[in-house]
């Protein structure tokens, strides 16, 4: 059963028994959301889904924990990616007309006891959302959303990004970051960023202009097809343990991240 939130000119669509995706995002009448054809489990396919315990790629789904080494599914082949928390259903905490809270611990995919709690609030104009991951062992962790935007919306024209500045993360010859960063490069892109000099967002000239304010540090961007694109923000890139970018949560310990996602109607 899908939860339903409303304000201003916005309807957000959650549903908490598939991974507590949001499935749908309308802004005046615009659906914001799609979905790609892309060989991942249905959960990972479409709206936007919560990453966590870590964001993106996981190397050969390799995770060193107090020295042993773990492998986790490798969903895209040869790497795990994404987490363990998209397939899975959330218990609806709190609910109200504009406020949705849910949570689900880690699986037993993962090596590791914890629990993620998701928190949306919508409002005029602006929706907030917050992830908190409580560690019930030490672990290493990349939290994020992964918003699959419709390039094109009902009216106006296609998306543009908005960006300032930017560092880019080189990838090596797996497609997985290598740890050093160069300027920013030419699209398209599916690479991870950081330190933007303005909060990053995206553009559909004579529709709509949607600006997303964020603790996070990490962008994946992400335009190589042509009916969607990703704005993701996260804790830490893609293989994040590997590179020593994870956060280690102690035991007893949490990482948030939140987010703060802005839009205006533009003059068509």
């Amino acid at each position: 059963m899908t939860v339903s939130l409303r304000a201003g000119d916005a309807e957000l669509v959650v549903d908490p028994t598939s991974g507590a995706r949001w499935t749908s995002w309308r802004v005046a009448g615009l659906e914001l959301l799609t979905g790609a054809d892309v060989d991942l489990p249905a959960g990972m396919r479409s709206g936007c889904f919560v990453m966590a315990p870590f964001a993106g790629r996981l190397g050969e789904g390799r995770l060193v924990l107090d020295g042993q080494e773990h492998r986790l599914p490798r969903l895209a082949p040869p790497h795990a990616i994404h987490g363990t928390v998209t397939e899975r259903p959330w218990e609806v905490l709190e609910e109200g007309p504009a406020v949705l809270r849910c949570a689900v611990d880690l699986g037993a995919q993962w090596p590791a006891a914890g629990r993620v709690e998701q928190h949306l609030a919508l409002a005029d104009g602006e929706l907030t959302s917050e992830l908190t991951l409580v560690a019930g062992d030490p672990m290493p962790v990349t939290v994020g959303w992964h918003p699959w935007f419709a390039r094109a919306l009902a009216r106006g024209g296609s998306a543009e990004w908005l960006l300032s500045g930017g560092r880019q993360y080189v990838r090596g010859a797996d497609g997985l970051p290598t740890g050093e960063l160069t300027d920013r490069r030419p699209g398209p892109w599916d690479d991870c960023f950081t330190a933007f000099d303005a909060p990053p967002g995206l553009r559909w000239p004579g529709a709509l202009e949607l600006v997303v304010d964020s603790s996070a540090e990490h962008w994946v961007l992400f335009d190589e097809r042509d009916g969607e694109l990703c704005l993701e923000p996260q804790s830490g890139p893609p293989d994040a343990p590997a590179i020593g970018q994870a956060v280690i949560v102690p035991a007893g310990g949490s990482l948030s991240l939140r987010c703060t996602w802005r839009w205006r109607q533009l003059d068509g």
